[in-house]
């Protein structure tokens, strides 16, 4: 018995040797995979971002931001920029990057930017966030490269918008035109009750081509747009010259004042609020600089309509642009800046800035109700288009959007040298998009 004790003994021992060695063995395995598998990287404690939204529009975004640096923990920096361009395109040339993200509004520098291999692609972020299906979609295709999304949209601009003073038209028994007929006449009305019809704000020069994509689409339809962002057409071509002439016509009439091109940008909101001009053609923003900058009532002071196409047949077409995250190569915080990023695509960073008025969501999940009763009217302008068509001259390569700004200024000067001026487009068209 004594034997089999002693047997029996020796193969329990046996077994609990074997289990320990085995433990022994999982445990090492699992310090191994602890110490030397790749782990996430850890999330860094600041992310600076450079920006183009400064006065009012800065001031909501960083309200904005607290939301996100409450839930993470991560500080965000952020930097207005006045020239967002060049400040970005010479740390890229230096190859030394100071920032985390940048938000801009150029989707033909962002292609540029991608094919040059400057910024991240951020396809793995809209999948993992499942917000490809929840943004809007003609924005992401405009920073496709080669079936990957270089940037996120986070706030949609709707342009070629017609703002107007309800005052000065009631004062004038006016009302907001709905075809080109009474567009020319509440024009000619106001001019001969001393107000300039349509504010300029040439100075700025990106603000005339407002008019200029309108007369374009509104002539001649959506697809002119597009063949001129991708240079399928030539700027001298007969459709883009019958555009330019209906333009230089108003232009001499004296709808714009004696010096569209000299005005400056920003007084044009004092001056519509003020009822110096009747109406300006210009983006959804102006609803929060109308509002919260200069203190306008909207409703009372100022309201939206829809642009009326000059061309009767021509679909109801808006322009729309978006303003974009990009993430640099080599950025200085890169898992907190995918993580920003991810939170300003989402639903709840742009229903915070929807509610503090006059931003646009391109997230889908934003409620309705969550706009203002005038950001309300462009969403219903939007929604009640035939066609939306990406901003012209931001669609464009950078250099050549920089061309059209300075052609389009001298324009406005001297409509009589329309034949020179497309003819100049055209030939640096030609020679940035190589033909």
């Amino acid at each position: 018995s004594r034997k089999v004790i002693t047997i029996l003994s020796k193969k329990a021992l046996t077994k609990i040797q074997a289990i320990l060695i085995a433990a022994v063995v999982i445990i090492a395995a699992a310090v191994a995979v602890y110490f030397y598998m790749p782990r996430p990287p850890p999330l860094e404690k600041e992310v600076v971002v450079y920006g183009i939204w400064a006065e009012v529009e800065g001031e909501n975004f960083e309200k904005a931001l607290d939301i996100f640096e409450e839930k993470t923990g991560v500080k965000v920096k952020y930097i207005p920029q006045s020239d967002i361009r060049t400040a970005i395109m010479t740390e890229f040339a230096s190859g030394e990057v100071q920032f985390d993200i940048a938000i801009i509004p150029w989707a033909g520098l962002i292609k540029e930017l991608a094919k040059k291999g400057h910024i991240e692609d951020l396809t793995p972020i809209l999948e993992e966030e499942g917000l490809k299906d929840k943004l809007v979609k003609d924005l992401l295709e405009m920073v496709k490269v080669d079936g990957k999304y270089y940037a996120i949209p986070i706030k949609m601009s709707v342009k070629t918008l017609l703002w107007y003073n309800p005052k000065v038209f009631k004062k004038y028994g006016l009302k907001p035109p709905e075809n080109w007929d009474e567009f020319i006449s509440v024009c000619e009305a106001l001019k001969a009750n001393g107000v300039q019809p349509l504010a300029a704000g040439g100075k700025t020069k990106w603000t005339l081509t407002e008019y200029m994509e309108a007369f374009i689409f509104g002539m001649h339809g959506p697809q002119l747009t597009y063949d001129l962002i991708e240079h399928k057409v030539e700027w001298t071509d007969p459709r883009v010259r019958e555009s330019f002439e209906l333009m230089a016509d108003l232009i001499k009439k004296g709808y714009w004042g004696e010096h569209p091109e000299a005005e400056e940008g920003v007084p044009q909101f004092t001056r519509l609020g003020n009822g110096e001009v009747g109406m300006w053609l210009i983006l959804s923003a102006a609803n929060v600089f109308m509002s919260q900058y200069f203190g306008f009532a909207p409703g009372e002071d100022y309201d939206v309509v829809r642009w009326p196409n000059p061309n009767p047949k021509a679909p109801k077409t808006v322009a729309a642009n978006a303003d974009y995250v990009i993430i640099p190569k080599k950025a200085p915080h890169p898992v907190a800046a995918r993580k920003l990023a991810a939170w300003l695509g989402g639903a709840e960073y742009q229903e915070a800035m929807v509610r503090m008025k006059g931003y646009l969501a391109p997230n889908l999940d934003v409620p309705l109700d969550a706009y203002d009763p005038i950001d309300s009217k462009v969403i219903l302008i939007l929604k009640e288009s035939d066609a939306i068509v990406p901003d012209l001259d931001d669609a464009c390569p950078g250099e050549f959007q920089l061309v059209i700004w300075s052609k389009i200024q001298e324009f406005f000067a001297n409509p009589d040298n329309l034949d020179t001026i497309l003819k100049d487009l055209e030939a640096e068209a030609d020679r940035i998009y190589g033909g």
